[in-house]
Formats: structure tokens, C-alpha cells, sequence
């Protein structure tokens, strides 16, 4: 039997730790922060999840996809 669809929001926010050569954005869902993107000028970016594991993903749309994957996989 399949679960109904529940109604999520999802927000990319900007941190205060944003400068010329370092983005972070903290990924939003529900009002609940699920993880973190950081990324310095010529690296890759790294993603954080909430429980501290890191990751170096190919860009932050994908970095973006794993934290809602392993979201959806824990929640």
C-alpha cells in the first residue's frame, strides 16, 4: 500500500560565512536544517549532513540531490 504525498518544503539559504572565495548554503526542508554545502573557488564542493559525514560531491545540484536523498531515506 502506498504512502500518501505529503506536502514538503525545500529552501537553499546562504550563510553568513559567504565570501568571494567560499560559498556555504545550508539546505532546508520543513524548517528543519537536513545539511550543509560548502564550497571553495576552484575545489569541489563538500556536502555535511546532520550527522556529520561529509562527502565531496561533482557540483552543489548534486550535493543538493544526496541530502534530500538521505533525507528522504532516514525520514
Amino acid at each position: 500500500m502506498a504512502r500518501s504525498n505529503k506536502e514538503i518544503s525545500v529552501e537553499v539559504r546562504e550563510t553568513s560565512k559567504n565570501t568571494e572565495s567560499f560559498v556555504e548554503l545550508e539546505l532546508v526542508v520543513n524548517k528543519e536544517v537536513i545539511g550543509i554545502v560548502q564550497q571553495e573557488v576552484g575545489q569541489s564542493p563538500i556536502i555535511i549532513t546532520n550527522d556529520g559525514k561529509q562527502q565531496t560531491v561533482k557540483s552543489v545540484d548534486v550535493g543538493i540531490n544526496e541530502l534530500i536523498m538521505a533525507y528522504n531515506l532516514h525520514n
